[in-house]
């Protein structure tokens, strides 16, 4: 089932002499069941960007479009993850992806080998769900229910909106059966936008209302096909006022939710010095996730009344967009981090359809790097053994436990602290703005012109994509306290990819720290409106600034825009208490087998753990680590570095003790007898 190599063992010993035991003790209640294991969490995304002849001809490695069939390896690997839902074409290409130019015959569309045929050809061979996303900016909805037509009318003539017979066309793709796709998506990420490049210098965005609008038109045409599709709709954390407005205009027919969860996150390469941090974030994430999904239900039963919407995260990870020291996306603790995102998700009062992990094969992100037609040997990367572990070794059945551990204190930087014992959020009502405040003005980048009159400024934006940023009040703070910014925003005839709005930062600037908050897109013409932007400060942090903010990349802009502040409040963020050692997911098997997933986040100590299972179960046990000489380690030059190997499990009297080193993952199975 693993291979155990020299180099897998070694990394064993080194991450076991590396720190102090820590004993923990895991208590299960096989009796105690929580509800059904949601395999539909074990999904992955496949890339098709149009054009591309490794994406559009081969899928990212997947597609043989000389055979005219999926390529034999990563069907095993799709297989032998687990991968439950296939989500295609996936990210921001759906902005405009036209999938009717990816069907028909072959001599059609040759630089289209891999088009919608052929994703569902490789669905059918990873015995995998489809969940496909529908563009926002190109097509209407007529197309949209075209769509549903090819993959689920029947073959027979019928024709059920008349025009073209899009049966025949998927019978002529060599299916003549229905596919009987359910799951859609309306869009991806459109809250911000198509992406400005250099063929599409002016980028469209959406309202909230707009879209809301469109998908109620997408939802009725589509189902007016097939009336058993589900669609989609898109919400996001941090995007309160979008999701309130899209809730509003379309929450109570939404079939379910869309959410992207992408934390912590870095971006731009950085130094060792930081490493440990960032590894620290990984797996202290857990709670932040829940907070996230907590939120959004909460968000969706004020708005719209319903506890029955269920989320389908169809993409998440750790954002982590650099290459130096290490790529951290690829490291062992990022795996782990993961890891806890998988056990997050299984929580039953967490409403989750379906989960995505961005994304499965080569590119960037892929948790398998190699193309077969180029001679490479698929690798498999750190993010890849915990869906392996999961698939091969979970039960069915979610069932209690309790986790008697250490924890460790979380200094916090890309995620709010833990430290010792929880406690709620505080705000304080008194306004730390003086009432003679300033702003300090900085020379502003061509394409605004910037005028400072006190505590008001006014820019002038002349038609180019200007980042704007240039004027800065700044004060005194402290580390680890959250400041919640007010401030004021007035627009005249303001249009363009981005509107106006504020940052908050550390005072080092970004450059230094990487760390800031911004909010506000105020755009049109309007009078002075209100926008809030809460930031909590790194552990070093001696001061915040305060930027007048307009983010660029986003396409031109012109009018005008005026900026004040109004209030600055110091707010206690809410503290979860210090990091547990091991984070723990329990289910049982239909023929009594217990199964635990167990997550060691200490990155220094081995932990020894005892298990006690409550009815009786003394069958023999079972167990295999995931683990590497370091938090930070890769496969991306050695293939071996991380890696999955059995663990010894010891018998103490009706006990089960088995040793976890440092950042690391074990799957455990007990048999009943």
């Amino acid at each position: 089932m693993y291979r155990t190599t020299m180099a897998s063992l070694l990394a064993v010993v080194l991450c076991v002499a590396a720190g102090a035991q820590r004993e923990a003790t895991i208590t299960v209640y096989p009796d105690k069941a929580l509800g059904q294991v949601n395999w539909m969490i074990l999904g992955n995304n496949q890339l098709a960007y149009q054009g591309s002849e490794r994406y559009s001809n081969r899928g990212a490695g997947l597609w043989d479009p000389v055979k005219r069939q999926p390529v034999p390896e990563y069907v095993a690997l799709s297989k032998q993850a687990g991968i439950s839902v296939q989500r295609w074409p996936g990210g921001c290409t759906t902005h405009n992806y036209n999938w009717k130019v990816t069907v028909g015959p072959l001599a059609e569309r040759p630089n289209m080998q891999f088009g919608l045929p052929e994703f569902m050809t490789f669905c059918e061979a990873t015995d995998s769900i489809p969940l496909i996303s529908v563009a926002v900016f190109w097509g209407t909805a007529q197309d949209g229910a075209d769509l549903v037509e090819y993959l689920n009318a029947p073959n027979d003539g019928s024709n059920p909106k008349g025009g073209k017979d899009w049966a025949a066309v998927r019978a002529g793709d060599g299916h003549p059966k229905p596919y009987g796709v359910v799951y859609f998506e309306y869009g991806n990420e459109d809250y911000h936008g198509e992406h400005k490049t250099a063929q599409n210098p002016n980028p469209r965005k959406i309202t909230a209302e707009d879209y809301a609008r469109q998908y109620l038109q997408y939802q009725a045409a589509m189902k007016a096909v097939d009336p058993q599709i589900q669609l989609g709709g898109l919400l996001q954390n941090g995007m309160a006022d979008w999701n309130q407005k899209v809730l509003e205009g379309c929450g109570k027919t939404m079939d379910f939710g869309i959410e992207h969860t992408y934390t912590p996150g870095h971006q731009g390469d950085t130094d060792e010095s930081k490493t440990r941090g960032y590894m620290e974030a990984c797996v202290a994430v857990d709670q932040r996730i829940q907070s996230i999904y907590d939120g959004l239900l909460a968000q969706i039963k004020e708005v719209t009344g319903r506890t029955d919407l269920r989320l389908a995260i169809s993409e998440y990870n750790g954002w982590f967009v650099q290459e130096k020291p290490v790529p951290y996306r690829q490291t062992l603790g990022n795996a782990l981090r993961n890891a806890e995102h998988l056990r997050i998700m299984m929580r039953p009062e967490n409403n989750i359809l379906m989960a995505n992990f961005w994304q499965f094969s080569n590119e960037y992100w892929g948790m398998v790097n190699g193309y077969i037609d180029q001679g490479q040997t698929p690798v498999k990367q750190a993010n890849f053994f915990p869906y392996q572990l999961y698939h091969e070794h979970f039960g069915d059945t979610l069932i209690a436990s309790e986790v008697d551990c250490a924890k460790w204190d979380f200094g916090g930087g890309l995620l709010p602290a833990r430290r010792g014992e929880p406690s709620e959020f505080k705000l304080w009502e008194e306004n730390l703005l003086p009432k003679d405040y300033t702003w300090e003005p900085r020379t502003p980048e061509a394409g605004a012109v910037q005028q400072v009159q006190g505590d008001t400024v006014q820019v002038t934006f002349e038609g180019k994509d200007t980042n704007y940023y240039s004027a800065r009040f700044a004060f005194p703070a402290e580390p680890g306290m959250g400041y919640r910014v007010t401030g004021l925003v007035k627009a005249e005839n303001l249009v363009g990819g981005s509107g106006a709005g504020f940052q908050v930062a550390d005072d080092r600037g970004w450059n230094v720290t990487h760390s800031c908050s911004t909010g506000g897109d105020i755009q049109g013409t309007t009078d002075w409106t209100p926008v809030v932007v809460e930031y909590t400060t790194l552990p070093d942090a001696t001061g915040v600034e305060i930027l007048a903010r307009r983010l660029g990349g986003k396409g031109d802009i012109t009018g005008k825009a005026w900026y004040k502040l109004q209030s600055v409040q110091k707010f206690r963020p809410q503290n979860p208490g210090a990091v547990p050692d091991l984070g723990v997911n329990s289910a049982r098997r239909a023929d009594g087998t217990v199964t635990l997933m167990v997550v060691n986040k200490n990155l220094d100590a081995m932990v020894p753990v005892t298990v006690n299972v409550m009815d009786g179960i003394t069958g023999a046990a079972r167990a295999w680590i995931l683990t590497g000489p370091a938090p930070e380690a890769t496969n991306m030059q050695k293939p071996d570095t991380v890696g999955v190997h059995d663990l010894a499990v010891r018998r103490a009297g009706s006990a089960y003790q088995f040793d976890m080193p440092p950042c690391s993952m074990a799957a455990v199975e007990i048999a009943p007898r």
